[in-house]
């Protein structure tokens, strides 16, 4: 067990030698978090266990299953605290909203689906990914499945025009995997060697390149984001601000090449859906406010006594997009407030703004989170939230998951980063199954 608090401590350690050291329990758990993250970026194998139900239910059990696992793991270091307690009424609002829905059964699948991959992924990064060692191996398996995603979207698009076609996903979804898999690359860019900077410039170059070709205006703040975080490194070297710069520069080229100008259109969809859903959506919440309407129930019949807003959409056209198209507010917290309540939506927003101030803290005085660079956490963490006012990514387990798993690993305190708890202490000193 000696070896193994060593390479928990060692970067350099070799990964094999690490898990042939660990419990029959810890290897399936990491067997188990390795493969969950890898469905959900592949989406293979892809079940569907409920015909008819666009919920995608076997993620959401894969997340669940790991959750267990874990829960199995860490027991002697689990107790009531303030996380468990915002949890537990978390998912106590959401499963009465499901019930108490005009469509239950649908709502239930997808509150079920959020829980999992959600408090599942957050306790993954608060329970699993403790120690530096731990978060390097989480960053090495970002940047694995980041080169998947790529190599999905890069042939999608020379193969067959589209880059979401081998992906099959939404153009939402595979940019916002793009931002929260870049973690990984980061983390080689704050590493000071040539070569690991090299590489993550390429990945952060290629990321881009990747969101471009699905067409999605997005595009404009992974450059600003990355470009941001650099002011906030150690070592402010001039080839890599310069590298960073020229990253936006194609990104910002590729875009506006590539990217048709409806999207600046005033009466194009994407702009008047999410300008009307703002008031439509504190117009069915002011019905329904402490449990919401339910999850992607039905919205049609909340545009009765509703009048429109914007001047350049009629009720007509409001009302095609609303009964599938349109069961949500194209915007995460204002489908938390309508679909699960003001409740619900103030806890949840609350507490992740608590760690997101930590976050910046730790970025304002420079302070590795588990010996990180901040910067790394900062760039997909900013980058998810602001994602999150244009798309409803929290409904969908893929995003949810990873982003969770940041706030987790945010959440952790330096002391048990380090290792330095009793309990952590015991379990590393504990015996083999």
């Amino acid at each position: 067990m000696l070896l193994k608090e060593k390479m928990q401590i060692s970067g350099d350690a070799h990964m094999s030698e690490w898990f042939i050291g660990l419990r029959r329990k810890e290897k399936i758990l990491w067997l188990l978090f390795s493969f969950t993250c890898f469905q959900l970026v592949t989406k293979f194998p892809d079940i569907t266990l409920i015909p008819g139900e666009r919920t995608k239910v076997f993620s959401g059990i894969l997340c669940l299953l790991t959750f267990l696992q874990l829960l199995i793991v860490k027991k002697n270091l689990l107790r009531l605290n303030r996380e468990w307690s915002i949890c537990l009424i978390l998912s106590f609002l959401c499963l009465a909203s499901g019930i108490l829905s005009g469509a239950p059964g649908s709502s239930l699948w997808r509150g079920l689906t959020i829980l999992s991959s959600g408090i599942g992924g957050f306790w993954c990064g608060r329970l699993l990914l403790v120690t530096p060692f731990h978060r390097i191996i989480f960053g090495r398996l970002c940047t694995v499945l980041l080169t998947i995603l790529l190599a999905l979207g890069i042939i999608g698009y020379f193969f067959y025009g589209d880059a979401l076609y081998v992906a099959d996903v939404h153009k939402h979804q595979l940019n916002n995997l793009l931002f929260l898999l870049s973690f990984g690359p980061l983390i080689l860019l704050f590493k000071g060697r040539w070569a690991m900077v090299a590489t993550g410039i390429f990945y952060l170059l290629a990321s881009c390149y990747v969101m471009s070709l699905s067409f999605d205006p997005i595009i404009w703040f992974p450059p600003l984001l990355f470009a941001g975080a650099m002011l906030f490194g150690k070592r402010r070297k001039k080839y890599t601000v310069l590298a960073i710069l020229f990253v936006f520069l194609v990104a910002s080229t590729v875009h506006l090449y590539r990217v048709p100008g409806r999207f600046f259109e005033k009466d194009d969809i994407s702009i008047w859906v999410r300008v009307e859903n703002v008031f439509f959506s504190t117009h069915m919440a002011k019905q329904k406010p402490f449990l919401g309407i339910g999850l992607v129930a039905p919205r049609l019949e909340y545009l009765d006594d509703y009048d429109i807003v914007y001047p350049y959409v009629t009720k007509e056209q409001f009302a095609e997009v609303l009964p599938e198209v349109n069961r949500s507010s194209e915007n995460q917290f204002l489908t938390f407030m309508c679909d699960l309540g003001f409740p619900f939506v103030l806890l949840y927003s609350f507490s992740v703004l608590l760690l997101y101030v930590k976050l910046l803290r730790y970025m304002w005085h420079r302070e590795p989170i588990g010996g990180i660079h901040p910067a790394a956490y900062w760039v997909p963490v900013t980058a998810t939230l602001i994602h999150l006012q244009f798309y409803d990514g929290l409904l969908h387990p893929q995003p949810s998951w990873f982003f969770h798993i940041f706030l987790g690993m945010v959440s952790i305190t330096q002391s048990e980063a380090l290792g330095k708890t009793s309990s952590s202490k015991q379990e590393r000193l504990s015996s083999p199954d």
